[in-house]
Parts: C-alpha cells; sequence; structure tokens
C-alpha cells in the first residue's frame, strides 16, 4: 500500500452485478447484458479519539450502489472505457475519498474470451 493511503479505510464494493447496454454492434445495443462492477475506496479514517461509529465518519456504500444503478439506468454505452470513466467521475463527487478505483468486467465479449475488464483511479 502506498504511504499515502497509510491512514485509510480500504472500502470495497465488490461485484455489484448490473444489467446495461454495452456494446459497439446493434446485436449488443438490441438488449441489457450483464456487467460487474467493483468500486474501491480510500476512506481517510478518524483517530481513535474522535472515532464515533457513526455513518458520517465514513462513506455509505449504500450511495455507491445505487449511484451504480442510476448511471447505468439512464444510459447507453459502447464502451466499457466509457461506463467506466463515467462512473468513476460520478462517484469521485462522494465526500471523504482520498482516492478511488472502479472496475467494470464485461463478461463474454468474444467467443474465445471469458472477460474483458477496465480499471480507473480518481483522486477527488
Amino acid at each position: 500500500m502506498q504511504d499515502t493511503y497509510q491512514d485509510c479505510y480500504r472500502i470495497v464494493v465488490q461485484d455489484i452485478e448490473i444489467d446495461c447496454f454495452l456494446g459497439v454492434y446493434d446485436r449488443e445495443q438490441a438488449r441489457r447484458r450483464p456487467v460487474v462492477i467493483d468500486v474501491e475506496m480510500y476512506v481517510p479514517h478518524a483517530t481513535k479519539i474522535s472515532r464515533r461509529d457513526t455513518l458520517s465518519e465514513t462513506v455509505n456504500y449504500e450511495r455507491v450502489v445505487e449511484a451504480v444503478e442510476r448511471l447505468v439506468a439512464e444510459r447507453r454505452f459502447k464502451l466499457v472505457e466509457t461506463l467506466c470513466g463515467e462512473l468513476a467521475d460520478d462517484l469521485a463527487r462522494l465526500p471523504g475519498l482520498r482516492a478511488l478505483k472502479v472496475s467494470v468486467t464485461k463478461p463474454q465479449p468474444l467467443p474465445r474470451a471469458r472477460a474483458v475488464r477496465v480499471e480507473v483511479w480518481r483522486h477527488p
């Protein structure tokens, strides 16, 4: 882990499976297909003296899932890179983040490929 994140919690919202319109070909845009999204967040933690065990001291990961659902429901995407980047830009607006990484996996994009995965980092 980089020194930059030593004072952070690493929160991972893993395997958000959601159906979306994703692909450059008409056959891919004809119906929603599943993608798997992971969000890794680095959130500075409170000192032991001030820690109060309250949600306000961290990131509400329910909001993360809601943001993913909202963006995927509102849009059609051609590129996995575009979906991943826009999710990262949207999630980077959450308060309290030092950094985040968003990963989008598109299962079975080609007959001989199990999946394609795109990852992007943001440092709000």
